[in-house]
């Protein structure tokens, strides 16, 4: 640790978010950090509840938590409002979303991480969610393996929007047009010669999360569509950015671009060819013994990281071929609904009620 902290500005953006906002203000109460180097903010956007009064009540008297009306719907917006405010203030900025409760050494183990090589400009917390459907547990745990394995790798490629932090020299503001800040601010980070790490130590839950599988569905259907719009964004930066990461974001926009359009093609021929007979049934059972080869590489490689990165976790009962064939049926829809699907960062919340459908909940 350093002998000195630096100064770091917490950012919550709130919509209509008064039966949360009291559990939350008492977790940020208890975080572990030098008191007068920390500025807490909430971003109230336009919410037709009593956030705004629940949040004054509860923070009065407290000189360096705030409460800033950002006059506008949207997490981007209330975001970039925020960050305006916050100017120079700040070495490092923190964002948080209202329904995630963190661990008291959270910033501690943030600024280890940031402290530990210059060249780190984005971490995330290690964040599970509370009491989800078995699909969901199965589905984090697994994101949390391989964004924890890309860290020690060399960089990871997202972290996500319950808990991340950023120097505050990275972002001015967020473009308009973006969906997902957690995946742009990892993007930005890595093609500009940056490092993002996934801080298994920083752990939190999440209190808000889907109740049902058509809300997991949808979730994680825009949760895709958010990152093939940052991998088209950042595009046209391919031939500067750094060799590993380079490699990654290869993988990734093969992963989420080429092959949702492949595959479809892939296994239509294969019936096809399974079909018409004609000598060509060597070619189909080709086709057949590639996936299972694949699918078996892939169970190996999660399992052996589940048991060196997660062995202090409980383990997840699952069905391995089950979460396997949804997330990739997710990733081709994605692709393919990608030329006519379009999202904004306010949408209807997963879990819990929502009093209004343009709440700007993360993704």
């Amino acid at each position: 640790m350093p002998k000195e902290f630096p100064r770091i500005a917490i950012i919550i953006p709130c919509y209509n978010e008064e039966s949360y906002i009291e559990k939350k203000i008492e977790n940020l109460k208890n975080l572990q950090y030098q008191q007068d180097k920390i500025d807490i903010y909430f971003l109230n956007g336009l919410s037709s509840d009593n956030t705004s009064g629940e949040i004054s009540r509860l923070i009065s008297g407290i000189s360096n938590w705030h409460l800033i009306e950002t006059g506008r719907k949207g997490k981007i917006y209330q975001m970039n409002y925020g960050l305006s405010m916050i100017g120079k203030n700040a070495d490092i900025i923190a964002v948080t979303d209202v329904d995630a409760l963190l661990s008291p050494d959270v910033l501690i183990q943030f600024v280890k991480e940031f402290y530990s090589d210059e060249r780190i400009a984005v971490v995330g917390a290690n964040i599970s969610p509370q009491n989800p459907l078995p699909i969901e547990a199965s589905y984090w745990q697994d994101q949390n393996l391989l964004r924890i394995i890309e860290s020690h790798a060399y960089t990871s490629t997202i972290v996500i929007a319950p808990c991340y932090a950023f120097k505050a020299s990275l972002i001015e503001n967020f473009p308009e047009d973006c969906i997902a800040d957690d995946i742009y601010t990892a993007f930005k980070a890595n093609t500009e010669g940056y490092l993002t790490k996934y801080v298994a130590s920083a752990t939190g839950i999440e209190t808000r999360v889907p109740e049902t599988f058509s809300d997991f569905f949808r979730h994680k259907f825009r949760k895709g569509n958010a990152f093939l719009i940052e991998l088209f964004r950042f595009f046209y930066r391919l031939p500067y950015m750094s060799g590993w990461w380079k490699t990654i974001y290869l993988t990734k926009l093969f992963q989420v671009a080429v092959i949702p359009w492949v595959l479809p093609f892939f296994l239509l021929s294969t019936i096809s060819l399974a079909l018409s007979g004609q000598g060509l049934m060597e070619m189909a059972f080709f086709g057949i013994i590639f996936l299972g080869i694949s699918f078996i590489m892939t169970s190996v490689i999660m399992g052996r990281g589940r048991s060196k990165y997660l062995n202090n976790q409980k383990p997840i009962k699952r069905s391995v071929l089950i979460p396997f064939i949804i997330a990739n049926l997710i990733l081709i829809l994605v692709g393919l609904a990608y030329p006519f699907y379009k999202q904004t960062s306010s949408y209807s919340r997963i879990g819990g009620k929502d009093v209004d459908n343009n709440s700007n909940t993360r993704l």
